[in-house]
């Protein structure tokens, strides 16, 4: 039986057992996928005081040092599912680890724009229409075969006083997250 990782990258305030990640790695992990959550160090009941650069930077730091003793080519698939600022957190963790992973595959939600250099052809990207942190995502990720632009959307895929659109949003990402995995054999 192949042995299989999913590293989950949170977002600058949002950790990982909010729903547009806490779904999708229970969905991984009916993939049969062990899992590791990464924790950030930035409370979401507080404020930003530090630019989005300076948490991005202690992110790749704080990941770095997280996932150091993972011996990553002892799996046979690997999953990087990230939000927001985790996004490109792992697409350089991805970078950086090279081939030391035979198979790797990410999950990118509501990346930031600085990631799209980096987000590969294979990769799963879901987003919205009206995200400030990735403007004009149709447009830019139009090439993408796996990429979803939800409609009217921003960067919480949240529809602001309408509970019951969020939900079936959530339920239609996790369906989306469940036909990657099984279109990749996983």
């Amino acid at each position: 039986m192949a042995k299989k990782l999913c590293v989950v990258f949170p977002g600058r305030r949002y950790s990982t057992d909010r729903s547009l990640l806490y779904f999708p790695t229970r969905i991984l992990e009916s993939h049969g996928f062990e899992t590791f959550l990464l924790h950030y160090d930035v409370p979401r009941e507080v404020e930003e005081v530090e630019p989005l650069e300076v948490n991005i930077r202690n992110a790749a730091r704080d990941t770095l040092n997280a996932t150091a003793s993972i011996p990553f080519e002892e799996y046979d698939e690997v999953v990087f599912l990230s939000k927001s600022i985790g996004t490109l957190v792992a697409c350089n963790l991805k970078n950086y680890l090279g081939r030391r992973i035979q198979s790797l595959h990410q999950i990118l939600v509501t990346p930031l724009e600085q990631t799209l250099p980096l987000i590969e052809k294979n990769d799963l990207v879901i987003v919205g229409d009206h995200d400030r942190f990735f403007p004009d995502a149709r447009e830019k990720l139009a090439l993408y075969p796996n990429a979803y632009v939800f409609p009217s959307f921003t960067h919480s895929l949240e529809a602001k006083g309408n509970y019951r659109l969020s939900i079936k949003t959530l339920g239609d990402i996790c369906g989306i997250v469940d036909s990657y995995l099984q279109s990749l054999d996983l």
